[in-house]
């Protein structure tokens, strides 16, 4: 276990969407006296995470408006470089602990390399398929998500993953990295177990839906869902909510009854709602490294669907509630959305089990006890 005199510093460069939720329950899990935490913000809106904290133990960075400064910020983020400098270096922290990706430091990890060790996070060592609206999307992503991406984890020393596949993957392809492995943190925050705020696309929906939340990008295979739903009419006895912001890259059909998008960012006060009139929640990934959604559906009890890749079933196999198809199958896919809705099956003991606060705590505090 850590010694009370091991400080760290807690980064989160990437504060929004499932990001937030996973640096939040990190740092309130591992927080002691005399770390410090500083967070790149979007808005204000998320200022008040860490109110338990010490105020003069959170640094927040405000992320630039214009789109230049947004930019320089991206490809040159010399001041954020220089504040993380100035507080390992007052304050004696000795590891720097990259939580959300941390993009915008893939230029400057060797220089903070050399200040202290670095623990980096890998979230996505292959990057996910993905379909694109245009050529300066593509190019977008290269130059702001993939290069820097793969650069980080190329160049950083010593990293922790939640997949075992992607921590054996990552080891084969760097030998010479310190490769840890540690359980996914729960997304379940205290405004999504607590939310009270309703969805006003749900008004006239029928409970008992079938839900997918999320992103909408082409490895999650939401064409899939759809596809499955419109396809076979017994399904169509429960409405499909499909619910999440993002580009709809497949093409809808003139007539989708009992269809409903809600295309746009799901606060989390709006989450206890959504999840709790679903009848199942389906994931119909095509590829995945490492996921918290089964975190959310488990905490209220949703029987899941999900794809037969190995993450999930690295964590959810053999748990209650839970129904596996063939990744990319549709007929497959059908398949086990009648048989979870045939027998709904409540999936809370997985989330009991698999989402621990206290097997996190241990774990990370080993990994990051070998840092003295």
């Amino acid at each position: 276990m850590r010694t009370p005199s091991q400080h760290i510093l807690f980064i989160a460069t990437e504060y929004a969407a499932g990001m937030r939720p996973y640096a939040d329950t990190i740092i309130h899990s591992l927080w002691q006296q005399g770390d410090h935490v500083l967070v790149v913000a979007k808005d204000d809106t998320v200022k008040h995470d860490f109110d338990g904290l010490p105020a003069d133990s959170v640094t927040w960075v405000d992320y630039p408006a214009s789109k230049l400064k947004k930019l320089a910020f991206r490809f040159r983020p010399s001041q954020l470089i220089r504040q993380i400098e100035e507080l390992v270096t007052e304050q004696g922290l000795q590891l720097i602990y990259c939580l959300t990706g941390e993009l915008v430091l893939a230029g400057s990890c060797r220089r903070l390399q050399r200040l202290v060790p670095l623990l980096y996070t890998i979230h996505d060592a292959v990057g996910h398929d993905s379909k694109f609206d245009g050529l300066v999307s593509w190019l977008k992503h290269h130059l702001l998500v993939a290069w820097p991406q793969s650069r980080l984890i190329a160049m950083t020393h010593y990293q922790v993953t939640n997949s075992k596949p992607q921590q054996q993957l990552v080891k084969e392809r760097y030998p010479y990295h310190k490769v840890y492995y540690a359980p996914f943190p729960t997304l379940v925050t205290e405004a999504i177990a607590s939310g009270d705020a309703r969805v006003p696309e749900l008004e006239g929906v029928a409970g008992g839906y079938i839900l997918f939340f999320g992103n909408l990008q082409l490895y999650k295979g939401v064409h899939l869902l759809y596809e499955a739903y419109l396809s076979h009419p017994e399904l169509q006895a429960h409405p499909l909510v499909i619910a999440g912001s993002g580009y709809i890259y497949f093409k809808r059909a003139n007539d989708e009854p009992g269809v409903t998008f809600i295309n746009r960012f799901i606060d989390d006060e709006e989450l206890k709602d959504l999840f709790s009139r679903a009848a199942i929640v389906v994931y119909p990934y095509i590829s995945a490294t490492q996921s918290g959604v089964a975190s959310i559906a488990s905490y209220f009890g949703k029987p899941m669907v999900l794809s037969d890749l190995p993450f999930f079933k690295e964590t959810c196999e053999g748990c209650a509630g839970v129904e596996f198809f063939p990744s990319g199958e549709i007929e497959g896919l059908a398949d086990a959305i009648k048989r979870s809705l045939e027998a709904p099956t409540s999936s809370l003991d997985m989330y009991q089990r698999q989402y621990s606060p206290e097997a996190l705590r241990e774990t990370l505090n080993e990994v990051i006890a070998r840092f003295r």
